[in-house]
Order: structure tokens, then sequence, then C-alpha cells
């Protein structure tokens, strides 16, 4: 694994009816993670045009900072709540920048 930074893009789709209760744990995780050693950016952002579509943009220090993240407390908090039943929809994409 490199040592380069590398940036996260995960794309969730609340199911119907769950937007209000995953959004709230999606934002307490977005709280617990910016603190996580070689966190350069988590964020979180609504669609405009389909208020049940959220998108994490996030920059690691390294992959290997970005899986100990997925390993962490507040990852493992976020899928033990069971929150992972309001996800209609969920991709993830690793990111390597080719163009500044």
């Amino acid at each position: 694994m490199s040592n380069i930074p590398l940036t996260i893009i995960a794309i969730t789709t609340a199911k119907p009816g769950r937007e209000a209760a995953l959004g709230t744990a999606q934002e307490k995780l977005v709280a617990e993670t910016l603190a996580e050693d070689g966190c350069l950016r988590y964020e979180l952002h609504q669609s405009l045009d389909d208020g049940r579509v959220r998108i994490f943009v996030e920059t690691w220090a390294s992959e290997h900072q970005w899986r100990a993240h997925m390993q962490g407390a507040a990852m493992q908090r976020f899928q033990a709540s069971g929150i992972g039943e309001y996800f209609a929809d969920f991709s993830l994409h690793r990111l390597r920048k080719v163009a500044a």
C-alpha cells in the first residue's frame, strides 16, 4: 500500500422513510472520523436532486490510514448499530489524483 493520499467517494441512498435516521448516524460518523489519524477531509454532502442520496467525500493521508479507519471504533459503532439496514444502495470508489 502506498503512502500517497487516497480519496474516497462513497455514495449512499437511504430507503424511503429512513433518510433522517441514516442522516443522523452519518453525521455522527463524520464528527468522530474527523479526529482520526490520517484523516485530511471527511465531508458529507446531500444531493439537491434526491434527498435520499448522501455522498461522503474523504481524503486520507494513505490507503493504510483509510483501512485503519474502516476497522476503527467509529466505523465499528456505525456498522454495529444496524444502520446498514437503512441503505437502499451503496457504492464506494477509491480514487487517485491524475491531474491537479
